[in-house]
């Protein structure tokens, strides 16, 4: 996928987020959220697959499984947290996802905020 396509997918997911937080707002689990969220992509044309699983291949040796929650068109991962914060630790475990997956987008979402911007961060890796 080119990076100009990268980024129109990337937009439909964020306004597909701050639709879902504008009219839910904070404070509801997390399985509301992924629920609507997923139903918003739907809306919005996007093709998506839940739990995919990439094997976890060190030095020639299958060690396990990567979940990432969400595949969206093929390209981008996304995870959805219950964490008010989205840290450096989480923007690394995405990093890992990607590097081990060959993607080079995930996006990480919390709704637990007052703000949607303050709760979205799209992760790039350069391949």
């Amino acid at each position: 996928m080119s990076r100009a396509e990268l980024s129109k997918v990337h937009t439909k997911i964020f306004e597909a987020a701050a639709e879902v937080h504008s009219i839910l707002g904070p404070g509801l689990s997390s399985q509301v959220y992924r629920s609507s969220l997923l139903h918003e992509f739907r809306i919005k044309g996007l093709m998506f697959k839940k739990d995919i699983c990439f094997p976890v291949i060190y030095k020639d040796h299958k060690a396990g499984e990567l979940v990432v929650e969400f595949l969206v068109e093929n390209n981008i991962i996304i995870d959805c947290m219950q964490h008010q914060d989205i840290t450096p630790l989480h923007i690394a475990s995405m990093q890992s996802k990607l590097k081990l997956s060959g993607m080079r987008m995930g996006i990480i979402i919390t709704f637990n905020t007052l703000n949607i911007i303050d709760g979205y961060r799209k992760v790039l890796i350069n391949q």
